[in-house]
């Protein structure tokens, strides 16, 4: 063990709003929970293996002190100094990440959402890949990359059975392309509050509208008991959307028919459940990373 590479995962300060920031801080500390040896690299740090020493002896004769770079303290997440990047790393890059901004030898790209759709790509000779969910790889390029996902449900989120529910509230995120329906008019925003504040939200609110097609908000609210509702327009039908995404086969309406919405109801007690096996399966797929980067760069 002690002679395997360590993973190096680039990533930015910890942010509990972000699914993509806290699957890479998830991975860390996964990796780290499964004997491997795993680290942040913050990714505004970006010396070259041939400057780490002149790197250092700058540091050392500043009296500048960068800003605590932050992590979720409930994790086994250390954070990387130039000195832990040597030839043998591998590196992490998520999807975003332009290039390979550290001059790696191993790379291992991580598709959390699919490239080109929001934010440019940019992607290196010999990278491996690895996929968040179907929905996020790109075949041609990848050859079909395995699965890499990593989640957990947030304490916050459960159903308070609070009586008299009303109204609506609405996410918007990577839906912001989309028209905006009537339902949503008068609806409560949640995009940039908190977990507990979204929480408290569709503990008191009926129906919850998801612009986004790919957030786990729409399983947070089936399971605080919001009528959970997907608008459509990325695929062409609930079938299609449900092989993309699979966790969104049960308690959730792709669009607001009512057969869509019966279903929803009928199936919303099973959410929990699902979430459960997700989890289970996450830590499956990293076995699975280990083993094929391992294989592949040792």
């Amino acid at each position: 063990m002690m002679n395997r590479p360590a993973y190096l995962v680039y990533a930015p300060p910890y942010d509990p709003d972000s699914g993509g920031c806290i699957f890479l801080h998830e991975l860390v500390n996964a990796l780290n929970a499964l004997g491997q040896k795993a680290m942040l690299w913050p990714w505004h740090q970006q010396p070259p293996s041939g400057m780490v020493a002149a790197l250092k002896a700058r540091l050392r004769r500043s009296r500048f002190r960068p800003a605590p770079f932050a992590t979720n303290p409930a994790l086994n997440t250390p954070v990387a100094t130039p000195a832990d990047f040597t030839r043998s790393s591998i590196v992490v890059y998520p999807e975003v990440t332009l290039g390979n901004p550290l001059g790696a030898r191993n790379i291992a790209r991580w598709l959390l959402y699919t490239p080109g759709i929001k934010d440019p790509f940019e992607f290196t000779e010999g990278e491996m890949f690895f996929c968040a969910g179907k929905m996020s790889d790109i075949p041609d390029i990848t050859g079909g990359a395995p699965e890499l996902f990593l989640w957990r449900r947030n304490p916050a989120y459960r159903n308070q059975n609070r009586a008299g529910r009303s109204g609506a509230c609405y996410i918007v995120r990577k839906g912001a392309h989309k028209d905006r329906i009537p339902e949503t008019e008068n609806a409560i925003p949640i995009d940039g509050l908190s977990h507990e504040e979204i929480a408290e939200i569709f503990n008191r609110c009926d129906t919850f509208y998801s612009y986004d097609e790919a957030t786990f908000y729409s399983q947070y609210a089936a399971i605080c008991g919001c009528q959970s509702v997907v608008i459509p327009g990325v695929y062409a039908s609930r079938a299609e959307w449900t092989r993309n995404h699979e966790l969104g086969r049960y308690g959730i309406a792709y669009g607001t028919s009512a057969a869509e919405l019966e279903h929803a109801a009928a199936t919303r007690h099973l959410v929990a459940g699902l979430l459960q096996e997700q989890e289970d399966r996450g830590l499956k797929t990293v076995e699975n990373f280990i083993a094929l980067t391992q294989d592949r760069f040792r």
